[in-house]
């Protein structure tokens, strides 16, 4: 941590001290309680639990393993619950940044599995264990059928959930929970533009005193705003809770999902010209030798590196095209399953074991080119807590065990984006035709799978066949030192034993690997009042590194391919946050402010160059609901984030003798640039979201997104203006049976664009949907 961030932060905190105290006299004194209260018994100000968005009203335990007072709590932390879920009609991880701060996820190819947080990608934790590990973000899309509600804490996994790859945050999705009070449920129905077509089932009740039930299915067949796009899933969710005796809890539930989708690069061969007038550069390769008359897009002579173009003019773009050949796809299938069981074993002492098992098999096929195959990926993880809750201290410390198998194929290294011109004929858009295709040739045919190739592990650091062990002893303590001061502290030792090989020929390299990967925590948490606080904490960790491959497979091979590097296993992430929060105006409003300063020095995939990524910035959201009438949230973020060394950073494919933007944006950064400012990330974002119901049952939301400028290339000469979206939604509750909803998406049809994944910054830009309309119709028994 430079002195110079230290001394910021102290005195940002010194002044939220102050600003604590004077306001002591204006905020409620209530003690939070101990005790974990029951959601379905719940009611504060009025208002039922599932519309209830103030994050002091629910217990929580998403950071540190226990029960805690959100205020108490020494990380920024944002909780979406069921209302704003429905209100803001979340469908994909892309949403989060409507509703928290510091969110701002990339397009990654139209398929992000994973949010980013604080400018890089966030673990996905489900009910506390993490969900799904990807290399990049990208993967299934996310499944909501099974959630209830989300917890976002920016910032790395503490003590409890152990290290991974990804540092900038994470997601814990709490799924939904049977029906113990009485059978219920709802059937909804949505229809919208573009050919949306939703619709879902959610029931459960008691069986009997001691269990209860809970079944949701969820289907989606729709087409999308993006020509020869769809998304046709299916997704199942089962819940049972048995309480045998108020001493043991036993929560069991499991989901199985089914996507058929495409992915959606969006347009390539991006110019700022583009960006500010939707001008498009056409033309087509004249490499080796010109195109028969039936081959438009002159595929048969495409090269996978740099391509000469005969240069057509410049025209408008149809914001609905995209790269993609007609019959490109992406197919998957996942199934979780999990069991937590609660043993309350004394007073204050009560033990939880967690396990889950996950099942993926992935299959994408686009030709332009990139091909994945995951055949399959598994892991099963058990975690004990001992969870002691004592007047003086809340300790949590136990032992997580991981195993997970994956094979994986990938093929990337023929990716002429740029080449295909889309304003011809889509069809010819398939490297399948060319002659210098070298999958064919350099990579190797994928078993069980005719007519797929794919690269070595070493080569392209995603193919593998892999298994890893994880043994994680951890503890993690909440000191009560006083009644204005607590201390929390927390470590973890993961080993990690794996063993790789790469599948393919002609090396078959294989390599094993046994590091100690440390991850520890401590804070000071200050209590201006009882309902407001202070805080500064601290986080260390060594992570792996580029280590895990697409579908969860271990890779991290050193320079020569042949062996792994355990350097690339204990990489060093670092994050200092101190900030505030207050419960004010009797539990209608809760306000935080937090400052972070993250470093993280990582390996990208497919690169040797290690990269060192710095996020600094100011975060605050506020929560305000009075009664059960009226809602409102906003949240702001600045973030200034770098990222130094250049090796391996830019995906090129730029022609030789192109106009001058295009040879420009094909250029490395100048050797003298050390670090360049994060691409793919807005430097500056705010979000509000208000929301208002009527007695007679008629109610309106309104959601709006600012987002400033963006660079979508590492080079900084591509940039997307600041943007802003505005959404917004009516409905009507009849007979409190039936509720009829209609949304509408970006209102004033801005001309939006999304980056990519910064890698592929010189090559690809999404045009986002402009209007939409979609009609729900909701029957609730």
């Amino acid at each position: 941590m430079k002195p110079n961030s230290l001394r910021l932060s102290l005195a940002v905190l010194l002044a939220a001290c102050a600003t604590g105290l004077m306001s002591a006299q204006t905020t409620d004194t209530k003690t939070a309680p101990d005790e974990v209260l029951e959601l379905e018994k719940l009611s504060v100000n009025g208002v039922a639990p599932a519309k209830q968005i103030l994050p002091t009203a629910r217990p929580f335990s998403s950071v540190f393993g226990t029960d805690d007072n959100i205020v108490d709590v020494p990380r920024n932390v944002t909780i979406i619950s069921t209302q704003q879920l429905s209100d803001i009609n979340i469908s994909s991880v892309l949403d989060f940044t409507k509703l928290t701060s510091s969110s701002y996820t990339t397009t990654n190819f139209g398929a992000p599995s994973n949010p980013s947080i604080r400018g890089q990608t966030a673990d996905l934790f489900i009910n506390g264990v993490r969900g799904r590990i990807t290399s990049n973000g990208n993967g299934l899309p996310l499944d909501f059928n099974s959630v209830e509600s989300v917890n976002i804490v920016k910032g790395p996994a503490t003590a409890v959930q152990g290290t991974s790859m990804y540092v900038g945050g994470y997601v814990d999705l709490v799924t939904k929970r049977p029906f113990f009070d009485a059978f219920k449920g709802s059937i909804s129905a949505t229809v919208g533009s573009y050919g949306e077509k939703e619709w879902t089932i959610d029931v459960g009740g008691p069986l009997s005193k001691q269990l209860a039930y809970r079944f949701s299915y969820s289907g989606v067949d729709s087409n999308g705003y993006w020509h020869d796009y769809y998304n046709k899933n299916n997704s199942f969710y089962g819940a049972l809770t048995f309480r045998p005796t108020d001493k043991y809890e036993l929560f069991v539930n499991a989901s199985a999902s089914w996507y058929r989708y495409t992915e959606n690069w969006g347009l390539n061969r991006p110019t700022q010209d583009l960006i500010d007038n939707g001008n498009y550069i056409t033309g087509i390769n004249n490499n080796n030798a010109p195109g028969a008359p039936s081959d438009p897009q002159n595929s048969v002579n495409v090269n996978g590196g740099p391509n000469s173009l005969a240069l057509g003019p410049t025209v408008q773009i149809d914001r609905h095209d995209r790269l993609l050949k007609p019959g490109d796809h992406s197919t998957g299938r996942e199934f979780n399953a999990q069991a937590i069981q609660t043993f309350l074993v004394g007073d204050g002492f009560k033990v939880v074991n967690n396990s889950f098992f996950s099942y993926t098999a992935r299959n994408t096929l686009s030709s332009y080119y990139y091909s994945e195959i995951i055949d399959p990926s598994w892991f099963m993880e058990n975690r004990t807590e001992f969870i002691i809750t004592k007047p003086f201290v809340s300790l949590n410390a136990g032992l997580d065990l991981r195993y997970q198998r994956t094979k994986a194929y990938d093929d990337y290294f023929f990716e002429p984006a740029n080449v295909w011109d889309l304003t011809k004929d889509t069809n010819y858009i398939n490297v399948y035709n060319a002659t210098a295709f070298y999958g064919r040739f350099v990579g190797q045919p994928v078993p069980g799978w005719p007519g797929r190739y794919a690269t070595q592990g070493a080569i392209n650091g995603d193919t593998n066949d892999s298994h890893g062990t994880t043994v994680g002893p951890f503890i993690q303590a909440t000191w009560k030192v006083s009644d204005k001061f607590n201390i929390v502290t927390g470590a973890r030792y993961d080993h990690l034993s794996a063993n790789v090989k790469d599948p393919l020929g002609p090396f078959y390299a294989h390599g094993t690997i046994s590091v100690w990967d440390p991850n520890y925590n401590a804070s000071l948490v200050y209590k201006m009042t009882p309902s407001s606080s202070a805080y500064v904490t601290y986080n260390y960790s060594k992570n792996i590194s580029g280590a895990v491959g697409n579908g969860g497979g271990i890779t991290g091979w050193d320079g020569t391919g042949t062996s792994l590097d355990k350097g690339n296993f204990m990489q060093p992430a670092e994050m200092f946050e101190v900030g505030t929060k207050f419960n004010l105006n009797h539990d209608k409003v809760f306000l935080n402010f937090a400052y972070f300063d993250q470093t993280r020095t990582a390996k990208p995939a497919s690169s040797t160059a290690l990269q060192k990524f710095k996020a600094s910035g100011f975060e605050t959201e506020l929560n305000y609901q009075p009664d059960k009438h009226l809602y409102a949230t906003v949240s702001f973020s600045y973030i200034k984030a770098t990222t130094s060394n250049t090796a391996g950073a830019a995906f090129i494919d730029y022609p030789f003798g192109g106009p001058s933007e295009l040879v420009g944006n094909e250029a490395q950064l100048p050797g003298s640039v050390t670090s360049w400012r994060t691409a793919g990330l807005p430097e500056l974002s705010a979000n509000a979201l208000v929301s208002y119901s009527f007695d007679n049952g008629w109610g309106l939301s309104s959601n709006v997104l600012i987002t400033g400028p963006i660079n979508n290339n590492n080079a900084g000469t591509l940039v997307i203006p600041t943007q802003y979206e505005l959404d917004a939604s009516f409905w009507y509750h009849y007979s409190k049976k039936w509720e009829y909803r209609v949304s509408l998406g970006n209102v004033t049809n801005q001309k939006n664009w999304a980056p990519p994944n910064p890698v592929y910054g010189n090559g690809s830009l999404l045009p986002l949907a402009g209007t939409t309309l979609s009609f729900t119709a909701k029957y609730s028994f």
